[in-house]
């Protein structure tokens, strides 16, 4: 028989009495209000701490960025978080502030973290000067200009659109049908690959464009070169006897010999593969005026000169160059120009904006018109030239002929010719003057080679191209002056 377990007695608990409430009721109002705390924590507050919406933005040009109260936000093509609130909307292509509006953000708040509310910006109207439509048309033609440059595109190098993006903007700003077809024009002179010629003729198939005689042929052209068709181009080129004279141009302790050429008018380069960039030394004839081109390329010790009289240009005062657009990092690098050692050895490591100012300076000290040679004067120097030598040194040969020495080899000399890819198998004037007309940034193109190159790859007819803010290590130039 199993022995009976008698517990002992203990006090009964009991829940206190809160505010003359059981128990069960106080419990079910703390619960409701924990309850009611964590929905307005989950549900209400994030909005009401972070209230606005996610605003698509409806640009009337392409690729516009969108400054929001001032601040750069982004690019038009996305979806921002904009606060509630009334905010100034500013629409921005290359540098043109070309529309504004306001826009009134109102304050959701629930759930707002997990259904994000959306608001699209109307598209604002366009109020544009005649100054800004051509600093926009410019800046997409500048866009065309470095996609030139590029000759095959991949999943690294993307290929923006820049022909569909061109068209949009001529179309949205309503411009003349004159000034469409010209930039139309242009832009095809700087059509190089496959690529570019696709998205080319997609945007003129979209848009349904007036084709100009001359378009037309931009674009049979730059199909058959994308297309690898079998075919030349260009002139056949050709040797010229001119008679030159020596001409003196001296300013303070500078003194300069340059020889002086009469009036001609020859062909420039050699007929060549219908390729790109082949094309670059694509004979086409042209005409010089009289000028007088300098024997030698602007020394170390005529630049020391320069820098004495411009302190703006002092190696020292890269930094602020460089801000400036003027010149890259590697200005004046392992060069220290002096006026005490007198040395013939050419500068470089100088951009084109840089000799650019040489000759402002020169021009002024000496009353003459100096400048830079164009490609067509280095040429006819070189064409004409009795014993065209290659310099396999940077100091100039000393030589009895009254002639240019370091046309080839020395270094790569620029000049004052912008590179317009398929400006030698058309119209060169005509694609010169476009390009002055639109006001596109030089694209120098260079000659001669320099000293380290194979005198071999060499001659006359090739061409190089730079920026103009670049200091390569082996390029520098020559004056040219007119009487």
């Amino acid at each position: 028989m199993k022995r009976r377990i008698v517990l002992p007695e203990v006090e009964e608990v009991k829940l206190p009495v809160l505010f003359s409430m059981r128990p069960g009721m106080y419990l079910l109002i703390l619960y409701t209000l924990f309850i009611v705390a964590a929905i307005f924590c989950i549900a209400f507050l994030p909005g009401i701490l972070k209230g606005g919406r996610y605003v698509t933005f409806t640009a009337p040009l392409s690729e516009s960025g969108i400054v929001l109260d001032g601040t750069y936000l982004g690019s038009a093509d996305n979806q921002y978080f904009i606060t509630s609130g009334s905010h100034e909307i500013t629409y921005m292509k290359g540098g043109v502030a070309y529309a504004s509006s306001t826009m009134e953000v109102d304050h959701p708040v629930f759930l707002t973290w997990l259904f994000h509310r959306t608001k699209t910006a109307e598209t604002p109207a366009m109020g544009m000067s005649e100054e800004q439509k051509r600093e926009v048309i410019r800046y997409n033609l500048e866009q065309v200009q470095a996609a030139s440059a590029i000759l095959s595109y991949d999943a690294v190098t993307r290929f923006e659109k820049v022909y569909t993006n061109l068209l949009t903007d001529l179309t949205a700003m309503d411009v003349p049908d004159e000034t469409l077809t010209e930039a139309l024009e242009l832009s095809l002179l700087y059509c190089t690959n496959e690529t570019m010629l696709a998205d080319a003729l997609d945007a003129l198939q979209r848009f349904q464009v007036s084709q100009s005689s001359f378009l037309k042929e931009l674009i049979t052209l730059a199909n058959n070169i994308v297309e690898n068709n079998a075919g030349k181009a260009g002139l056949p080129g050709e040797s010229i006897s001119l008679q030159k004279e020596v001409r003196k141009l001296k300013a303070g302790d500078l003194e300069l010999t340059g020889y002086r050429y009469p009036q001609a008018r020859f062909v420039m380069g050699r007929t060549v593969d219908l390729a790109y960039p082949a094309v670059n030394e694509a004979g086409v004839a042209v005409t010089t005026p009289t000028f007088v081109l300098s024997s030698e390329e602007v020394s170390q010790y005529q630049w020391a000169l320069f820098l004495q009289e411009n302190p703006m240009w002092e190696k020292s005062n890269l930094a602020a160059l460089q801000a400036q657009g003027l010149v890259d990092e590697a200005y004046l690098a392992g060069l220290s120009p002096s006026t005490v050692f007198v040395t013939n050895r050419p500068i470089h490591n100088i951009s084109y904006y840089a000799a650019q100012a040489f000759c402002d300076w020169l021009s002024k000290k000496t009353g003459k018109s100096v400048f830079i040679p164009s490609e067509s004067m280095w040429t006819v120097a070189a064409l004409s030239h009795s014993n065209l030598a290659f310099a396999a040194s940077l100091s100039p040969i000393p030589t009895q002929l009254e002639e240019p020495v370091s046309l080839l080899g020395g270094v790569w000399e620029l000049t004052s010719t912008t590179h317009i890819p398929l400006a030698r198998i058309t119209d060169y004037q005509k694609a010169h003057a476009l390009h002055q007309r639109f006001g596109l940034p030089v694209q120098p193109i260079v000659k001669g080679g320099s000293y380290l190159n194979d005198a071999k790859s060499i001659s006359s007819n090739t061409v190089g191209v730079v920026d103009p803010d670049a200091c390569g290590d082996f390029i520098g130039f020559r004056v040219a002056w007119y009487e």
